[in-house]
């Protein structure tokens, strides 16, 4: 097994979103740093943004009857599909008029849901019925175009599990082939677990894939429309921006919210926000967070955000009247996007004891309303983002700098071989997989944003927070929680931690953020002094907390994107 050294390679020209000659070209400028993929700064001219939602709920789905209540679908269990069409309506039931696409073919229209187990078709979109804020939630992608000058960024935030590269690429050149005049695009997804399998590794059994291609090609669409309508609607735009920090609003701190369930334990407690204020409103906020949205976890069948649900609809309308005891904060109207952080190793909301402004304790006993909680937590997060924007700074001018670099990354995963194999993962493009599994490896993407106070790195996956935060020293645990449980015998060794400086110090910026499933989900990110396989390595975990390993690309994954991200860090200082 190889290791893979890569620097910057071949060039695209830097300066008002041109294109520039592609990698390996001959008249590489060895002067100028270069990038693979695209590399633009805007010299001057107003900042401009428009925003806008699609919804990526399933077009056409039938739901089942989960005979034995284990949340699988295995006929030999008498699990039965209601054979009632995309409509999920027979005859007798309230509002059937006729029979429609897929109603008694015999055929289950299912949705395999990503996240937790195989085997999990969705019943239906979340309802109005449960949960705090009031309303449905179902699927979005969001998108925000930035413009200054003559260079355009979009970007488009899924309510999905995670969006592979080869589907980036395809909303790309779908927006090209719609003649969207947007020089680089962005695709990030929430983590969600209650989502299609956008994947392919949770479908029927783990030797069938649960990717649709028609339901890819709906979410393909729904994001070039967002961006359409977004990039339509461009307007000029002064910034307001902040960043909150879990320590200082609760005792225990991200505690209150986050369970990390991997040693160490290193959670980023900061919530930053930029809102983009047009003339006479808000055109769009965004918000950066990291946590997995799975608060319902794995006995869910609805589609649903999440926790990014609350949290969406908090900053935007408000959470005044949310509480008994506190009177909530006033929203800020607009479009809210939500971008996930460095959620690996394992930032989850499962087993976190979450108060709210009432006193009262959202935990996961099964009295508790799980869904509930999810709002609870989103609405927490609105108002530090509130909080963030009424307490940060105004920015009337923001440069717009932005870099994008293609990586390959060895797959040593044998379990992820195998998918490939069997045709799981047959929508991804993957070399050696077949003739030579020791090469087998895969086409990936990091990016670099610059908008004025801000300074954004996309990492392809679960990126663990100790690989970019550090935390040797405990600056990242919460107040009454040891950095390393002494009741676990397997504990990782701190101590072999490398010390500072972390990437997150070495990309400056007043927002510092890591936009983790940042155009791909390439599974976890582990460092290599706590990654540990198993006894069959990737499909049995090693003693202690060792799942992530299963699920992760191999130990060589970290130290490419570490190096990555520091070229463009030096690149960035260098277009500047």
């Amino acid at each position: 097994m190889r290791r893979l050294s890569l620097g910057l390679m071949g060039v695209v020209g830097i300066g008002c979103g041109d294109s520039g000659p592609a990698a390996g070209d001959s008249d590489t400028d060895a002067a100028e740093p270069a990038l693979s993929v695209f590399a633009g700064r805007a010299e001057a001219g107003a900042l401009r943004a428009g925003a806008a939602v699609r919804s990526i709920v399933p077009r056409c789905f039938e739901d089942w009857v989960d005979d034995n209540r284990n949340f699988t679908y295995r006929l030999s269990e008498n699990d039965t599909f209601r054979d009632c069409g995309c409509d999920k309506r027979c005859p007798g039931d309230p509002g059937y008029t006729a029979p429609d696409e897929g109603e008694g073919d015999g055929v289950f229209q299912a949705v395999w849901m990503g996240g937790f187990q195989n085997g999990k078709p969705a019943t239906a979109a979340r309802g109005a019925d449960r949960g705090l804020v009031g309303e449905g939630d179902g699927l979005d992608a969001r998108a925000i175009v930035i413009e200054r000058g003559d260079l355009r960024l979009g970007i488009v935030a899924l309510d999905a599990l995670g969006f592979m590269y080869d589907d980036a690429l395809d909303i790309r050149a779908l927006a090209a082939e719609r003649g969207l005049d947007i020089d680089h695009i962005i695709v990030h997804s929430s983590h969600t677990h209650s989502a299609p399998d956008s994947m392919g590794i949770y479908g029927p059994n783990l030797s069938t894939t649960g990717y649709d291609p028609a339901y890819a090609d709906q979410v393909h669409t729904a994001s070039v429309d967002a961006l359409a309508e977004a990039l339509a609607g461009l307007e000029p735009v002064t910034l307001r921006y902040g960043v909150a920090s879990a320590d200082t609003y609760w005792d225990n701190g991200s505690a209150n919210l986050i369970r990390d369930s991997r040693d160490p334990w290193i959670v980023d407690p900061r919530v930053g926000a930029i809102q983009f204020v047009g003339a006479a409103s808000t055109v769009a906020t965004v918000v950066h967070w990291a946590n997995h949205p799975e608060t319902v976890g794995g006995s869910n069948t609805l589609l649903t955000s999440g926790f990014v649900h609350a949290l969406r609809r908090g900053v935007s309308e408000g959470t005044e009247g949310r509480w008994q005891t506190a009177a909530g904060k006033p929203g800020l109207g607009g479009t809210t996007l939500f971008l996930n952080g460095t959620v690996g190793g394992m930032m989850t909301s499962l087993g976190a004891q979450v108060e709210d402004p009432d006193g009262v304790v959202h935990g996961d006993e099964p009295t508790d309303d799980l869904w509930v909680k999810t709002d609870v937590i989103g609405l927490l997060v609105a108002e530090m983002a509130l909080d963030a924007i009424a307490q940060g700074d105004t920015a009337a001018e923001a440069d717009l700098v932005v870099g994008a670099q293609t990586v390959k990354l060895p797959v040593d995963n044998t379990a992820f071989q195998a998918m490939f194999r069997l045709g799981n993962l047959a929508h991804r493009t993957a070399y050696g997989v077949v003739d030579d599994a020791e090469d087998a490896e895969i086409d990936s993407e990091m990016d670099i944003v610059q908008l004025g106070p801000l300074r954004m790195v996309t990492w392809p996956g679960e990126v663990l927070p100790e690989v970019v935060l550090g935390g040797k020293d405990g600056a990242y645990t919460a107040a009454g929680v040891p950095i390393v449980d002494p009741a676990n015998e397997f504990a990782p060794d701190v101590s072999t931690m490398p010390d500072g400086p972390y990437l997150l110090d070495t990309l400056g910026g007043e927002l510092s953020w890591i936009l983790g499933l940042g155009n791909d989900e390439i599974g976890y990110i582990i460092p290599e002094w706590q990654f540990v396989l198993g006894p069959v390595p990737y499909l049995q975990q090693a003693p202690g907390d060792h799942y992530e390993e299963t699920n992760s690309l191999g130990p060589l994954t970290v130290g490419v994107l570490e190096q990555t991200h520091r070229d463009l860090v030096r690149w960035l200082d260098d277009a500047r």
